[in-house]
This record gives structure tokens, sequence and C-alpha cells, in this order.
């Protein structure tokens, strides 16, 4: 599990540092900055963001709408572009590229918050990419890799994601969670729970063993589960 990695496209240096210093007092980790274009393509390949903080004048033939097009043929970043151009065309070239935030210069710390916030939430009900989907952990959001999830359990209203050495808790029911994950790694044995059968360590007639831990399963669960394994070992 990692907190949200953000990064930042902005040319002004004062304004970077700023921002800088004010997603840090938030809370947020700042991944590395770029000034350009070049350098904005370079950090965004190199560090894999989960959010860019995405300027749209960067001073050079290339701007933030052109970054914010290669993130969107290439990576499921959040992009939440920072501006002072408020002009229909810019407004259009923007949205063009879907941006999950658009901020107006100047912003206060509030309204940087709440579009980070927004611009995340928006993507919660999702599975964030192949390999990971974004959970709210107390006041934030973090990103947890499915390959870390060993099974998840049910209580009433929430769920609890057993990782290794960790537990976090979401306001979810457990259809909606086995929904989100949408991978065949998972499978629903039973009405309070959903392993991962990557950690799946014995099987038994009517019961699903992870480390000692066990399961209680039907027999079609059980079945089902046999099969996925035997693919895997194909």
């Amino acid at each position: 599990m990692n907190e949200i990695r953000i990064g930042v496209v902005e040319d002004e240096m004062i304004i970077t540092d700023v921002l800088v210093l004010t997603l840090r007092k938030l809370g947020y980790k700042v991944s590395f900055t770029a000034l350009n274009y070049v350098s904005a393509i370079k950090m965004i390949d190199a560090e894999r963001p989960d959010i860019v903080l995405l300027d749209i004048n960067l001073g050079g033939q290339k701007d933030g709408i052109d970054v914010a097009k290669y993130i969107r043929e290439k990576y499921p970043m959040l992009i939440i572009f920072l501006t002072a151009n408020s002009d229909a065309a810019t407004i259009q070239r923007a949205k063009d590229v879907k941006p999950n935030a658009y901020l107006l210069k100047p912003f206060s710390k509030d309204h940087l918050y709440a579009a980070i916030e927004i611009a995340v939430a928006s993507q919660v009900e999702h599975t964030y990419s192949n390999e990971s989907i974004l959970v709210k952990d107390g006041y934030h959001y973090v990103k947890v890799f499915l390959n870390e999830i060993r099974f998840v359990s049910s209580d009433h209203n929430y769920v609890t994601l057993h990782l290794d050495g960790r537990k976090v808790m979401v306001r979810s029911t457990l259809s909606e969670m086995y929904h989100r994950l949408d991978n065949p790694q998972f499978i629903k044995i039973n009405r309070g729970y959903i392993v991962n059968i990557h950690f799946v360590t014995k099987i038994e007639t009517e019961s699903v063993f992870i480390g000692e831990k066990p399961f209680t399963v039907n027999k079609v669960q059980r079945d089902m589960l046999l099969q996925l394994l035997e693919k895997k070992l194909g």
C-alpha cells in the first residue's frame, strides 16, 4: 500500500515551491517537479505519480494540455489543470483531454485540497488500474495494490482489506468491493469473505486456508476455487 503521489508541472519556481509546501502541509506525498514539456514527460515516465497538477501555460511550443494528452495515451493518472487563463478557447482545449479538475489561479489551500479530494473520490468507485484500487484510509486516500490483499472480510456496511501486516477499513459492502476488485485472482467464498487465490495454502472439504486461518466454503465455491488454482498452475 502506498500514499498517493502528486507530481507538479509549473514553469514558475516560486509557485512550484508554494505548491509543494502546501501539498506537504495537507499531508500529500509530492513526487518530482517539472518546469516544461520535456522535463514533465521525463518526470511522468520515471516517477509515475498518481495525480499531476499541471499548469497549462509552460512558456514553450508545447503546453500543459500537450502533457495531458501524453498522459491520457499512456497512464491512468488523475489530471488537475492549474491556469490563469479562463478564455473559452483554452477551456475547450482543456475539456478535450478530460481533466479531473480545473483550478483558476490564484487559488487557496482549501480550493487545492477540495480539487484533489474530489478528483480522487471520482475514481474510488472504479479500479484505479489493472493493479491497484484507491480507498479512503482515515482522512486520505491511499493506493492499495491488488497483489497485497490477502483477503477481505465484511462487517455490515464496512469491509476490511487484510494486507500483509496491515488492515484497511473501507465503507462498502462485500458485493460492492468484489465488483470493484474485478479480478480473477479474487473469489467470494461466502457472504462474509473474499479471498485472494494467490494466498490460499490449503483446501479441505468445507474450508479454505490462508496461512493457518480457515474460511468456510460451500461445494460450489470450493470447486470454482479448485478450477482457478488448477488453471493458475496450468
